[in-house]
């Protein structure tokens, strides 16, 4: 019967190995589908690369040179020095020799006086004992005395018994050589007003050039001769565009201003410089006397502050000349100057003509009226191919404002500053050079009316060195 119990079943130990076998299958056959599923997962969700495009902007600059370029370079003297010796000195001293020699004294044998005969004869009778150039002689009943020939002059009292110049009368024997006055000196000096005391301690208006801008004397006998100093300024502004010739507007003509100071130098005694020019908001505007402004076919721009500055400048007694070098006062420039006035002045800017008998006309030199300009010379403009066409008028007056009776603003439609630095350079082909004598002529007038006119800031500067040097 033991040999039938086992019968259907199978050992003990291939149990465990069966299930090995199985668990080992499946576990591969688990492992084979995970990996299936995954390609499968990976095929179906892969995305075909995308491109990522990246847009780079890429600008240029163009160098720009700097307006001033600074170059360092060696200092340049203005005189050649040489280092010279210190001259030394040594003091030497020559003794003198000085040799006495017995001077011959001849004997005078004298008769005795009478009292009433002394009492006449006073000092006349004393002339034994005498100092002549320092010899020492002696008086009545001396031997002899000694002498220094050709020595000093003695001064004191001599060492005689008697004489002149005896013992006890001194150099000038009591005689008194003062000057005898009959009445008081007066000092002609004291007493002397404003510029009158400045001219007698010579001070002059050279002496001023560190104070002012301007100073200058006339001579009420002669008229022509003035004397002093004044800087010369162009009233510098901003235009909508440049010129034909290719300056800016406020120097159009930028020969004008120095042809009229070299003609002023050879013309008067007024020393005349060019100061440069300014602007309507420089702090130094209230210093200067004279303002010189000129134009040609651009217009003014300014600002309400500027045009502020300007009208209290004008009120203080400062003078602005203006010029149109265009000569036509329905341009841009004429008409845009005159807003600026208005809106500089207010109800002031009253445009007046300048009278022909106006001592703007006759403070220098003569005019019976305002010099012909660029309007009656009626030169051709625009055959440079950019100057616009002029339309001919002419002016035969000047305008101004006035200010408390004085000239403040002088306004040409006459195109002067042309005539200043233009007309000498004008071509044959054009009928010139042409002369301009009289318009610089005119220009010294100008210069002188506005540095003598009452009120003026010239003026007020002359006030101020009169109360400094008034005597009480």
């Amino acid at each position: 019967m033991p040999e039938n119990t086992n019968i259907g079943l199978r050992p003990p130990g291939s149990w465990k190995k069966g299930y090995q076998r199985y668990f080992a299958l499946a576990f591969l056959i688990a492992a084979v589908a995970h990996l299936i599923v995954t390609g499968v997962y990976h095929v179906a969700t892969e995305r075909p690369p995308s491109e990522v495009g990246v847009m780079v902007e890429r600008k240029e600059y163009d160098l720009v040179q700097p307006p001033v370029k600074f170059e360092l370079r060696a200092p340049k003297l203005a005189k050649s020095f040489s280092v010279t010796k210190v001259p030394s000195y040594v003091e030497s001293f020559t003794p003198r020799e000085i040799k006495f020699e017995p001077t011959q004294v001849t004997r005078v044998e004298q008769t005795p006086a009478t009292a009433s005969d002394r009492a006449t004869s006073g000092r006349a009778s004393r002339v034994e004992g005498s100092i002549f150039y320092g010899a020492m002689t002696g008086g009545a009943g001396a031997e002899a005395s000694w002498g220094i020939p050709g020595g000093a002059v003695a001064f004191g009292r001599s060492l005689g018994t008697g004489g002149r110049l005896g013992w006890g009368e001194g150099q000038t024997a009591g005689v008194d050589f003062t000057p005898d006055f009959t009445e008081e000196v007066t000092n002609v000096r004291t007493g002397g007003t404003g510029l009158a005391t400045m001219r007698s301690e010579l001070i002059g208006a050279e002496n001023l050039t560190d104070r002012f801008e301007g100073f200058i004397e006339a001579n009420p006998s002669n008229k022509k001769k003035i004397r002093g100093f004044v800087n010369f300024y162009q009233l510098r502004w901003r235009a909508t565009k440049s010129e034909p010739n290719g300056e800016e507007g406020w120097n159009v003509f930028p020969k004008a201003l120095p042809i009229l100071q070299e003609y002023a130098h050879d013309s008067t005694d007024v020393r005349v410089t060019l100061a440069g020019n300014i602007k309507l908001d420089d702090r130094r505007l209230w210093e200067i006397p004279i303002l010189f402004m000129m134009g040609f076919t651009g217009s003014i721009q300014y600002t309400p502050q500027e045009a502020k500055n300007l009208g209290k400048w004008l009120q203080g007694g400062g003078f602005l000349f203006i010029d149109d070098g265009y000569a036509a006062q329905y341009g841009a420039f004429n008409k845009s100057v005159r807003a600026l006035l208005k809106d500089a002045l207010g109800y002031d800017a009253e445009f007046e003509r300048v009278q022909n008998n106006h001592w703007l006309y006759h403070c220098w030199e003569d005019f019976g009226g305002p010099p012909s300009g660029l309007d009656d010379a009626n030169l051709p403009l625009e055959t440079d191919g950019r100057t616009p066409r002029r339309i001919p008028e002419r002016y035969p007056y000047l305008e101004g404002i006035f200010l408390k009776g004085r000239l403040a603003v002088l306004i040409s439609n006459k195109g002067y500053t042309h005539a200043w630095g233009q007309w000498p350079f004008v071509s044959p082909a054009q009928g010139g050079p042409l002369d301009n004598a009289r318009q610089l002529h005119f220009g010294i007038n100008i210069m002188v009316y506005a540095s003598t006119a009452k009120g003026s800031i010239i003026d007020q500067n002359r006030d101020k060195v009169a109360a400094e040097y008034q005597r009480q």
